[in-house]
Formats: C-alpha cells, structure tokens, sequence
C-alpha cells in the first residue's frame, strides 16, 4: 500500500504502530479474527540491525497458525541448547521441551516474510514510510515524507513500535523504569562449525555470557555480553579480543580474533523493563514496547508473537495486561538469575554457579523444567523457585560439608531473597 493510494474515510477497528515482527503478528492475529487492521511503519526497508532471530518452539507454532511462510526466509532448525561450563566438564545439552524445534534466522528475512504475510491479507492495510505524530485518545496522526496528515480513528490502538516506544510514551506517561545492565557485541563469523550443529550454544567463562547459533550454511552468529565498562572505541574492541576467546573453543576463539580484526561488532543495549503494563482501555503494548529481559533467553521474539496473538481474542485490556504479565513472570526472574549467575564473579555466585551445573548434569527433569521455564511454555513462578532451591540446597550442603557453616546458607538466602524481587541488574 502506499500512501498515495490511502483511503482518508476508511475507518479501522485497529490501528497498530510498528511493522516489526511484533506488529505485523499483531496486524495478522486481529485479521484473522475480521477486524479491519491498519498498520503503520515509519522505515521502508526491513532493519539489518543487530535484533531477534531465534524462535522457541512456542513462536514458530504462533507464525504457523497466522499462516506466515518462513520458507523463503530458509530458517535453520535447532533442537535446543548446549551449555558449556567453564569448570573443565563435560557440556550440558538442553533439548526444547517434549521433543520440540526451535529456529533460528536472519531479522530482516523474518520481518520481511511477516509483512509480506500482512501486506497480502484483504484485512489488512500496510503503510510503509508512515511516521505516527501523534495518539489522542481514539485517534493516531501520521504523516508520509512531506505529505499532508492522516488522522486516523480506531477502536483499538497498539503500540508495536520497540524499546523507545512513542506509543508508550504517550499513553502511559509513567511506565516501568529500564534499566541498562549490560551491552551485546554481535558478530557475524564465516566458514566455521559449531561445537554440536543443530543446536544453540552458550559459553560461560568470559565476563558475560557468550552465545553462538547458526543462521545459514555459512554463518554463525556470535553475541557477547559485555559489561557498562568506561571504555569506547579501539581500547573496548582490546578489551573484547582479551577477554572473550579463551571462553570459546579453538575454531570460535580464532574466528572471532579474525573477525575482530577488520569487523567492527553490532551493538545493542541489554535494558531490563519488567512487563507489568500491556494495556487498558483502547491502548494496548506489545514486544518489547510492553518491557524487556535480558536476552540471554532469546526469547524476545516469542513473547512479542505471543503477545500478539493473546492480544487479538482479548476484549478487556485491562484483565489482558494482568494475564500477560503473568505470563512472562518467570521467564524474566529466569532472565534475570542466568545473567548474574554468568557475570557476578562473586564466590557465592561462582558456587550457585558450580550448584547449577551439577543438578543439570545430574537430572533429565531439571534440564525439562529449566527449559520450559527458558522457552517461555512453563509459567508458573513456583516452578521456577522450585528449580532454584533445589541448586542452593545444593550448594548449601557442598558449604556445610566443607565446614562453612551459617555463612553458606546466608550466601545462598541472599540469593533467594534476591530472586523473589521484581528482575532488575546485577548486583
């Protein structure tokens, strides 16, 4: 669609702002449901910026049942994850829950696959290069280039438009505060296997976590969490080179030196913005426009697509807002504990550290529930406290057995109380 071809007495039962993966499920989720969808995008072109490209099981059923082809996008399949300690033994696979696949693939094949998916249902109307001004109440105002405005009333507005979403801004003018725990360095590495193909790995051992998957037959994407250090320019590229590869194995360690070396890394801002608000009234959020957690889960782009599709059978916002929440509870608690688990080089930590390995290496269902919990499919709070007391009484014991006494189990209660507070940074 383009703008010149918009209809100004067309009238909408949803307009969504923001044609990214989040907004084009959301566009398709309320079309397949008969409602007359508008969508706006501000870029003309699908972003090559370093963003989502690893779907959880749950994710691709979403985009199956809206009816979106990725087979042009040729996604690689994956069946879970391999953890690799740093404590010398043997990695930990971690399969997708019940036997499911994962896939992973490029952003921009992704995004460009959803909005050929939009762009071509009848209840649909796309609009590329549309700038949103301004919501007021039951009306969005969008330009396109120097054209005159549109103002456009729906019965259902939903902000899809990101982490520094305006539509947030405007409708909720005190949301959850973000918080930036950390940077990702990605990096694109050419010609080189993984440890175990078929499967996602992350690496534990360098100052944060690194995380390694395929994207095609020729390339693997690495990303690395790197710390909020004073550092810019050539002395933070040092720094990563220095740090990072004696976490990773020869073939990955001596990519990454060579990429390194002629190709700046991607970067991104790890911000944590807990999912408490998604909606009330007309106004709805979703994908990380409602809030983020750290992406050492990959799981952004399954919440938004999931997001989407409740959003689309909800008629109170406000009941929605709570069930989302909800929802993603534990996901983020989990998000959160991963990330200080593989940065915070404190003892106590290095030791729930030493805990968790142990219990997965040592239980099949550990490894089940700690996924379903990852793979957003597992929503239950307690569940995930149950995995957690099982790592620290672990470590508990390990302490007592080495004569620690009461500081252990004060360590690992530090942790506990920790984990029962709202995911927030390192601490």
């Amino acid at each position: 669609m383009t703008t010149a071809s918009f209809d100004v007495t067309a009238s909408f039962d949803v307009t969504v702002v923001g044609a990214g993966p989040a907004g084009c499920a959301t566009a398709l989720a309320h079309a397949q449901l008969g409602r007359r969808v508008l969508l706006l995008e501000a870029a003309h072109r699908a972003p090559a910026r370093l963003a989502g490209e690893w779907l959880h099981p749950q994710g691709l059923a979403v985009l199956h049942r809206l009816g979106v082809d990725l087979a042009p996008a040729r996604p690689v399949t994956a069946r879970g994850f391999v953890l690799h300690p740093e404590d010398g033994g043997p990695p930990i696979t971690l399969p997708c829950p019940r036997g499911g696949r994962a896939a992973s693939l490029h952003h921009r094949d992704l995004v460009t696959a959803l909005r050929t998916a939009a762009g071509a249902h009848p209840g649909i109307t796309l609009a590329l290069g549309a700038r949103v001004t301004a919501v007021h109440g039951a009306t969005v105002t969008w330009t396109h280039g120097s054209g005159p405005e549109h103002r456009v009333p729906a019965r259902r507005i939903v902000g899809a438009d990101g982490q520094s979403s305006l539509v947030r801004r405007l409708l909720h003018p005190a949301p959850a505060p973000a918080t930036t725990v950390s940077r990702t360095a990605g990096l694109l590495l050419h010609g080189v296997a993984l440890p175990r193909e078929g499967y996602g790995h992350l690496f534990a051992g360098a100052p944060g976590p690194v995380l390694a998957y395929r994207l095609d037959a020729g390339t693997v994407r690495l990303t690395l969490d790197v710390p909020l250090l004073p550092l810019r320019g050539e002395r933070l590229l040092s720094y990563v080179r220095h740090a990072y590869p004696p976490a990773l194995p020869g073939p990955l360690a001596r990519a990454l030196r060579a990429v390194l070396e002629h190709t700046p890394p991607q970067w991104a801002v790890n911000r944590l913005r807990p999912r408490g608000f998604h909606g009330r009234g007309r106004h709805a959020l979703v994908g990380d426009a409602a809030g983020t957690c750290h992406p050492l889960t990959a799981s952004g782009l399954t919440i938004a697509l999931r997001d989407a599709e409740c959003l689309a059978r909800a008629r109170d916002l406000t009941a929605h807002s709570a069930r989302r929440a909800a929802a993603v509870r534990a996901h983020e608690h989990l998000a959160a504990a991963l990330h200080r688990l593989f940065c915070d080089p404190a003892r106590p930590t290095a030791d729930l550290r030493r805990g968790l390995y142990a219990v997965l290496r040592a239980s099949a269902s550990e490894r089940e529930r700690t996924m379903r919990v990852l793979c957003v499919e597992e929503h239950s709070t307690p569940a995930l406290a149950g995995a957690v007391l099982h790592v620290a009484a672990r470590t508990v014991r390990e302490r007592l057995a080495a004569g620690e006494g009461y500081r252990g189990i004060a360590d690992c209660m530090g942790w506990l109380r920790w984990m029962s507070r709202t995911p927030g940074p390192v601490t």
